[in-house]
């Protein structure tokens, strides 16, 4: 009983499954550490360059709008 291969297959295929539940785990939350902050700051930083777009747009474009120059 002992080495029949019906219980010694089911007893792999149960330890591999365990095997590559732990491998998920560990590989799943690693990707979410590590790219989460990843993703937030270069949105952060897409923003930063729309906004500095914008100002330029503003800055300039009041300046040519108005034809006033300082001197």
């Amino acid at each position: 009983m002992a080495g029949s291969p019906s219980i010694t297959a089911s007893y792999a295929a149960k330890k591999l499954f365990v095997s590559f539940k732990k491998a998920a785990w560990i590989a799943s939350t690693t990707t979410l550490i590590l790219l989460v902050p990843l993703i937030i700051e270069m949105d952060r930083e897409a923003q930063i360059t729309e906004m500095e777009k914008e100002q330029m747009n503003v800055l300039t474009g009041a300046a040519a709008a108005g034809g006033t120059t300082s001197a």
